[in-house]
Order: structure tokens, then sequence, then C-alpha cells
């Protein structure tokens, strides 16, 4: 066999190992670096003012993603109005080693959420979902994108068949679009077969820093009231209970 046949025969198969080493390389790295995050963020700040902490993570995802199941998953801090503290059972998130910088989160089992609304008062709700997933989308700026979807919300005294939140940063970065809905909710004084809501947060700069990770979100909020920032219906209809509990977050 002569060396030029050789060649396209051996050629082929060196650049797939060689593909191959080098998407296991990329993901080792990948993995390494965000383990050794996981452990400087545990029980610590992983953003301004946000604790994260866990009972036990396992990592893998190989070869092309990152995965992480976490057991006790809490997330707690200051919220706009005060302090907040979610629990879940069991919490994941999954992101690509490549391309576009979209994580996606899944919650399962108990889950338990305490905040303090626009009326000042501290809230606390335990909920058991059917499904529970979210998704972000970030880029040079910061959040850009930030999606979540809740199928059979069951709590004491309520339940909503699907409950949405979406919200978007434009990209001029002058305005966040907000968007909210719930099907078949009953509870809380509620019981309509569909709750929904389109919204602009206008004159959002001063929020940019919060989705950079890089304010403290009371002091966010904070100046974006004070910059007359306002919440503006564009849409459908919110009753109070929706109305209060976004509330909470600005």
């Amino acid at each position: 066999m002569r060396y030029s046949s050789r060649f396209w025969l051996y050629a082929p198969m060196a650049a797939f190992l060689a593909l191959a080493a080098a998407v296991m390389i990329h993901w080792w790295f990948a993995a390494s670096a965000f383990e050794k995050a996981l452990t400087a963020m545990k029980g610590h700040e992983a953003a301004p003012g946000i604790t994260i902490d866990w009972s036990n993570v396992t990592v893998g995802g190989f070869p092309f993603r990152i995965d992480a199941d976490f057991e006790k998953f809490s997330a707690a801090g200051a919220g706009a109005r005060g302090p907040f503290t979610w629990t879940s059972e069991k919490f994941a998130l999954h992101s690509l080693t490549y391309g576009r910088r979209k994580t996606v989160y899944e919650a399962a089992g108990k889950q338990n959420l305490q905040w303090v609304a626009g009326d000042g008062l501290a809230h606390n709700i335990d909920f058991l979902p059917g499904t529970m997933r979210g998704s972000s989308t970030t880029d040079a700026r910061g959040l850009a994108r930030f999606d979540l979807d809740i199928v059979d919300l069951d709590g004491a005294g309520f339940a909503i068949r699907r409950a949405q939140f979406h919200m978007r940063r434009d990209p001029d970065g002058k305005d966040l679009d907000v968007a909210v809905r719930g099907d078949d909710v009953r509870g809380f004084g509620e019981n309509r077969p569909l709750v929904e809501g389109f919204f602009t947060l206008t004159d959002a700069a001063p929020l940019m820093p919060l989705l950079a990770g890089q304010a403290f979100w009371p002091d966010a909020v904070r100046a974006w009231h004070e910059k007359d920032g306002q919440q503006r219906l564009t849409k459908g209809t919110l009753p109070d209970m929706a109305a209060r509990a976004l509330s909470g977050l600005y």
C-alpha cells in the first residue's frame, strides 16, 4: 500500500481521536473549575447578599454538559423588601460546556419559600410541584433572560395547574419585559381559569448591576425607584394575590 493511500485511511481516524481527546480534556478542565467554584460558594455568597448551601452534590454530564445534582439545596439572603429563603429537597442544573451560555434548572420534592412582599408582611408557603423547570441565558452584561415553568403546583389551601414566569432584558438595556401566567388558579381567595399579565419595568438601568451579579438586591431596587422606574402593565390583569407576590421582587 502506497504512503498516500495509508494517509487517507488513517487520517480520519487520527482526526477523530484528536477531537475526542480535546473534548475530554476540555470537559475535565470545565468540570474541575466548576467543582472548585462550588466549593468556594458553599455556605457563602454566590452573589452580593445571596448565600447558597446544600447537603450533597454530584457533578457529571461528560462529555458535553456540566450537570450538578444537589440534595437539600437552599438559597437565602436579602430580597427587595426583606429577607427571603428558598429550600428544595432536590435541585439540579445543566449547562453546555460550549456554545450558548444557557443553564437549565430542575427542582423536585418538597419546596419552601419565605419572602417579604410589598405589603411589608412576611409570607411562607410549602408546595409540591409535579415538574419545576427553569432556565437562564447570560451574556457579557449578565442575565439576559430567565424563565420558570411549574406544572401541578400544589400547596396547603391552593393549587395551580401551571404557573409561568418570564423575564427578558431588552436589547438596549433600558427596560425589562416580564410576563406571568397561571392556569386553573385555586386558592388565595381566587378561583380563575386564567391569570395573565404582561408588563414592562421602565428605566431599568439601575437594575442592570443586579442582573450582572454585582449589586446588592435591595440597593439596586431602591436606586430604580429613586430614578422613577415603574411597572407598566401592557396586557392582561393581575389579581391582588399575584401583584403582592411580584412586589416582593422589586
